[in-house]
């Protein structure tokens, strides 16, 4: 992880995210390497079953990804453009892509993103720019003040929005049901959107389970500590439903169940600990150092008596719309 002092939490919200989003995908195999090639995380050669799933329904669906929208890009999902944009640059090509837009709501993450653009060799191909799909809207409980000029009068052919839903009520509080809204103006017709995301985590687990279930409590108690919003994550259900508000009709809804081994539970201890700086407060500070120490110790123990080192607990989504 870069030095987290030098960020702003925003930007640490984002880092972290990409972490979680990606803590498969660590790999000795070169980041050219992957990009140039088929999309693998080369963690025990195993292919990312979520973004592998969308290749495999964009091609049975039998059409180009064309102009592509990254709605809430990172890291990782960028590094999987970059790796379409390489394998179907042929315009011949079925599932071409002929260019990309990726958004992110932080100027730091946009400029790593775009550095990266331009070490994969996709710079000239898109661009990737910082703004906050809320921006022009109003409601009751905030305001976003400007004109609405995010992507302004651009359409996409597909769009993706990668661990977004969950992301929003950082950036853009109460804004979840007004996204597909925001985001169907720039779907052609014919058009589809891809949209990946976390099942919420439990109150509480049967089992070993429980111990990520409080884990995660833990996490979120210290961003509110450090004066930021925890990331909300949305259950299929409420986002099949606003889809369908939206006009969007709901072609697929796949399921990954996830399996949480050290290595991961870590890194969601490890997001509480990045938050510590910016709790000002000397004892209030010491004591959520000990309530994350004495956690982390308790996983241990915890872990050491599950079949394997890990356990089951929820799922991702992906879920498949198009525009009729």
């Amino acid at each position: 992880m870069k030095t987290l002092l030098y960020y702003s939490i925003t930007t640490i919200a984002l880092i972290l995210t990409w972490e979680n989003r990606c803590c498969n995908a660590l790999s000795t195999v070169s980041e050219k390497a992957l990009v140039l090639s088929e999309f693998v995380t080369y963690n025990e050669g195993k292919v990312d079953p979520v973004l592998n799933y969308i290749e495999n329904t964009q091609e049975s669906l039998g059409r180009p990804y064309g102009d592509f929208l990254d709605a809430g890009t990172g890291i990782y999902s960028l590094r999987w453009i970059a790796s379409l944009l390489h394998r179907h640059s042929n315009p011949g090509d079925k599932l071409h892509m002929s260019s990309f837009v990726a958004v992110t709501a932080d100027e730091n993450f946009r400029r790593d993103c775009q550095a990266k653009a331009e070490e994969w060799g996709v710079n000239d191909l898109g661009e990737v720019c910082v703004g906050n799909w809320a921006a022009g809207y109003n409601d009751n409980n905030i305001e976003h003040n400007g004109e609405e000029t995010l992507c302004k009068s651009k359409m996409f052919d597909t769009i993706l929005c990668d661990y977004l839903v969950g992301a929003v009520d950082y950036f853009a509080p109460f804004f979840q049901d007004q996204l597909f809204l925001r985001l169907d103006k720039h779907l052609k017709p014919g058009g589809v959107m891809y949209l990946t995301g976390l099942n919420p985590i439990p109150e509480k687990a049967d089992g070993a389970a429980d111990i990520f279930c409080r884990v995660t409590k833990l996490r979120d108690a210290c961003i509110l500590l450090a004066r930021a919003r925890p990331y909300r994550e949305f259950p299929t259900d409420w986002v099949v439903r606003t889809l369908k508000q939206t006009g969007l009709k709901v072609t697929k809804v796949q399921t990954f169940k996830n399996t949480y081994d050290y290595a991961k539970i870590s890194r969601q201890l490890n997001a509480a600990r990045s938050t510590l700086p910016f709790i000002k407060n000397d004892d209030l500070r010491n004591t959520m150092i000990k309530q994350i120490d004495d956690l982390d110790e308790e996983c241990k123990t915890v872990l050491e008596i599950c079949p394997g080192g890990s356990f089951e607990l929820g799922f991702d989504w992906v879920i498949t719309a198009v525009k009729e």
